[in-house]
C-alpha cells in the first residue's frame, strides 16, 4: 500500500492529492520495537501517528492503575490526532505489539502547513466537526440501560401471562371478588333459597379451590423466577455503571495529579527566575 493511500485517514479525508502530498512531506518515519511504549497516558501530546507497518495496542488505566485494553490498531490505522491538535495530555497509552513503523506528524509543522494552505485547514475543520457530531451521538447512546426496558424486551408470552396472573391474585380487587363469591356460594347452599348444588361440607367448592391453588402456585413461582432474572439484569447494569464511574474517577484523579505536577514545576521555574 502506497504511503499516499495510507494518508487517506478521516482527518485528511477532505484534502486533495496535492494537500495530502504536502502533509506526507512534513511527516517523519519512526520505528518501535515490540513492547516499546509509543504514547504514555497523561503526557502532553504533540505528535500524530500513522501506522505503516505492525500493530499497536491502545490501553487506559483504571482506578487500580490496571491497564484496560481498548483496541488494537494495524497498518493504515492512526492515533494521537486529538492530543496533537489540542496539545492536551494523552488520554490513553499506546504500546507496540511487534516491530512497528509509523509516520509522525508534528503539531507546529502541521499548523504551519495549514497556515500556508487555508483550504486544507477548512477541510480539517469539516472533518473534526463531523467527528464531534458522531461522538455526541455515541455519548447519547452510552446512557446506562434501564433494567425495566431490558426486561420488557426479553419477556416471552408465558412470562407475561404468569406476571398478569400473579399481579391479579395479589391484589385487593381479587380478594374482595373471591370473598364475595365464596360468601354467596355458601349462603345459597346453606339457606336452600334455591336448589342445593353443593350441600355442606361444600365438596365441590373445596375441589375448585384446590384446583385454583394448584395452578396459582406455578404461576407465582414463574413470576418470582422472572423477577429474580430481572434483579440479575439490574445488578449487572449497576456493576457496569460502577465500572464506568470508577474509570472516570481514576482518569480525573490522574489528570489532577498531572496538573499538580505541572503547577509545581511552574512554581519552581518562577522561583528560579525570581532568584536571578
Amino acid at each position: 500500500m502506497a504511503e499516499i493511500e495510507l494518508l487517506e485517514v478521516p482527518l485528511f479525508s477532505e484534502m486533495d492529492e496535492n494537500e495530502v502530498a504536502g502533509i506526507r512531506a512534513i511527516m517523519d518515519e519512526m520505528k518501535f520495537k515490540p513492547g516499546q511504549v509509543i504514547v504514555r497516558e497523561g503526557e502532553l501530546g504533540g505528535l500524530f501517528y500513522l501506522i505503516t507497518e505492525g500493530t499497536v495496542q491502545v490501553t487506559i488505566s483504571n482506578a487500580d492503575h490496571e491497564q484496560i485494553v481498548l483496541q488494537e490498531i494495524g497498518p493504515g490505522g492512526f492515533f494521537g490526532e486529538l492530543s496533537m491538535l489540542t496539545n492536551e495530555p494523552r488520554s490513553a497509552q499506546v504500546r507496540a505489539l511487534d516491530n512497528v513503523t509509523v509516520l509522525a506528524l508534528e503539531r507546529q509543522e502541521f499548523f504551519d502547513f495549514l497556515n500556508r494552505k487555508p483550504s486544507a485547514a477548512i477541510d480539517v475543520l469539516i472533518e473534526l466537526g463531523g467527528r464531534l457530531h458522531t461522538m455526541d451521538g455515541v455519548l447519547h447512546r452510552m446512557v446506562s440501560r434501564n433494567a425495566n426496558e431490558v426486561d420488557d424486551q426479553t419477556m416471552t408470552l408465558g412470562q407475561r401471562i404468569a406476571d398478569t396472573v400473579a399481579d391479579t391474585m395479589g391484589s385487593w380487587p381479587f380478594i374482595i371478588i373471591q370473598t364475595s363469591l365464596l360468601a354467596a356460594w355458601i349462603s345459597l347452599n346453606v339457606t336452600a333459597w334455591i336448589n342445593h348444588w353443593d350441600p355442606y361440607p361444600f365438596i365441590l367448592l373445596n375441589l375448585m379451590l384446590s384446583f385454583q391453588a394448584a395452578y396459582a402456585a406455578p404461576f407465582i413461582m414463574m413470576s418470582q423466577n422472572r423477577q429474580a432474572a430481572k434483579d440479575r439484569i439490574a445488578a449487572e447494569i449497576d456493576h457496569q455503571v460502577n465500572e464506568k464511574a470508577e474509570l472516570e474517577v481514576g482518569l480525573l484523579l490522574q489528570r489532577m495529579n498531572d496538573i499538580e505536577q505541572l503547577v509545581d514545576e511552574n512554581q519552581r521555574e518562577i522561583k528560579q527566575l525570581l532568584k536571578k
